[in-house]
């Protein structure tokens, strides 16, 4: 029996279930009970709740949707390169608690998967390129799982319910018949009735204790929960294995008219030349002003519109490379190197202050973003003086993955840590070691090593008049009461080893 039978007479698809149907359908709901089993705690926990079992989950999601697609897709070395970056990320969640990256891995990662997954399925996809079309056609393939919901649910009922069709729909008429009066009853009905009869609602309250007694809504909402991810995953697996292909635009319907790229690749770089000619003398800057509110303005002023103004340079280039005449071309290799110019003082100037002023997540990552616009502006003026068309925005997320991935797996939070440490003792230094209790459990064995080796205390000349040392007590307490107060399943290779 195939998985999906087609009528020709009215095109409609009708499901039969199959061995491997069955299978799938029984790990997705799996995969649902193991999140509201081991997972669950992240509901009231928050981010440290995310451990050996969210890295367990992960792998074993991935797992499943790959060896579906396995049987389907001949993969060649390229298609997978994509996965050593990914399973990095997921890596990170098994060794460390650092709450800002796993924040963004929680945003990042099923962007990333769903792309890649689905871009594994696109026929002919070495010779596709990443353009807007492609993006638009990706992103109707990834929320094409939403049209799978309903045959989801009723391929769960077929599985669940052992019946013939019709008697099938009417079980499931009276399941959904029940469901709705409790609501309807439970909710409305009922509590007019009490308001309305003190006896009624005498008895009214005897049932409600007998049912909070004997009956757990914590466990109603955990299989309402596993219902629901048990159907959006398979409806997922199911929708992102089918074939995919769309058709191409011409390459001769992307071209700009070259008058207008030109007139406006040359006036901004006019613009650009005459900045930095104009801002020379301060572009460049060896040292920063002494108070905090002046060093911040000097600092935002510099890097955030001058970082913001390279992406803008990327989104012209984007739609202006390989698309006009070859004078404008050249006019665009200028331009792009004034563009790498621009964030290479903005990256100066974040040095500077974090040398003063030490890091942090948010300065450790606004570097790291700079090192990745400038590998990428190196990258698309080289592309320029290449005949072949490049790839730009597959180079473009390829690029982003690899670095995030990388930076994932690195103790990030250790780094800041001795890296402040070290910056504090340099001449002029303006660092506060108490603004390191950001950090998380990962630095614990660190921050007891130094307190007690006295590396925390803080210079006399920075506490201001009447000024308390900062005691490290509290935030060690702190701290150890979020290990202590993990699960097993929740905790991290970095907990484990505090823990001995």
């Amino acid at each position: 029996m195939k998985i999906f039978e087609k009528n020709s007479a009215n095109n409609n698809e009708e499901a039969g279930l199959t061995k491997p149907l069955v299978g799938q359908l029984l790990l997705c709901a799996g995969l649902a009970m193991f999140w509201v089993i081991f997972i669950w705690g992240f509901w009231h926990k928050g981010i440290y709740a995310l451990g050996i079992n969210f890295f367990i989950f992960l792998a074993l999601f991935c797992g499943l949707f790959l060896s579906v697609i396995y049987r389907k897709v001949k993969f060649r070395f390229n298609d997978l390169v994509w996965l050593v970056p990914i399973s990095l990320i997921i890596l990170s969640f098994l060794i460390y608690d650092n709450p800002f990256l796993k924040i963004i891995s929680l945003l990042v990662l099923p962007i990333i998967f769903a792309l890649f997954y689905n871009y594994l399925s696109l026929d002919n996809k070495e010779a596709r390129h990443w353009d807007f079309h492609f993006l638009i056609n990706i992103i109707k393939r990834i929320f094409s799982f939403l049209s799978k919901i309903g045959l989801s649910i009723i391929l769960y009922l077929e599985l669940i319910i052992p019946a013939n069709k019709n008697n099938k729909r009417v079980i499931a008429k009276v399941i959904a018949g029940v469901f709705l009066f409790l609501i309807i009853a439970l909710t409305i009905i009922v509590p007019l009735l009490s308001s309305a009869d003190k006896i009624f609602s005498d008895k009214m309250e005897f049932i409600y204790s007998w049912l909070k007694a004997h009956f757990s809504f914590i466990l109603m909402y955990k299989i309402i929960t596993a219902v629901i991810l048990s159907i959006l995953t398979f409806s997922a697996l199911f929708a992102w294995n089918k074939k995919f292909d769309y058709q191409e635009k011409p390459e001769a319907d992307n071209k700009i008219d070259p008058i207008i790229s030109g007139i406006v690749l040359g006036g901004i770089l006019a613009v650009y030349l005459l900045f930095l000619w104009v801002q020379v003398g301060r572009l460049w800057v060896g040292s920063l002003p002494f108070e905090f509110k002046d060093t911040e303005y000097f600092v935002k002023s510099g890097f955030w519109q001058l970082f913001f103004l390279s992406i803008i340079n990327i989104v012209i280039y984007f739609f202006t490379y390989r698309k006009t005449v070859l004078i404008v071309q050249r006019i665009l290799a200028v331009f792009t190197f004034a563009s790498l110019l621009l964030l290479i003082s903005a990256a100066q100037r974040m040095q500077l202050y974090v040398t003063y002023y030490g890091f942090s997540y948010e300065k450790l990552f606004a570097l790291y973003t700079v090192i990745y616009c400038v590998i990428l502006f190196v990258w698309l003026i080289s592309r320029l003086f290449i005949k072949s068309r490049s790839n730009i925005f597959k180079f473009l997320v390829m690029l982003f993955i690899c670095m995030y991935g990388l930076i994932a797996i690195l103790p990030v939070e250790q780094f800041i840590l001795r890296a402040n440490l070290k910056l504090a003792e340099l001449k002029g230094s303006r660092i506060r070691l108490y603004e390191l209790t950001m950090l998380s459990p990962d630095v614990l064995p660190l921050i007891k090593k130094y307190q007690a080796e006295g590396l925390l205390k803080e210079k006399t000349d920075y506490l201001r008049p009447g000024e308390a040392e900062f005691d490290w007590t509290t935030w060690i307490n702190k701290n150890e009461k979020i290990v202590a107060d993990k699960t097993w399943s929740e905790r991290n290779l970095m907990n484990y080893i505090y823990s001995k």
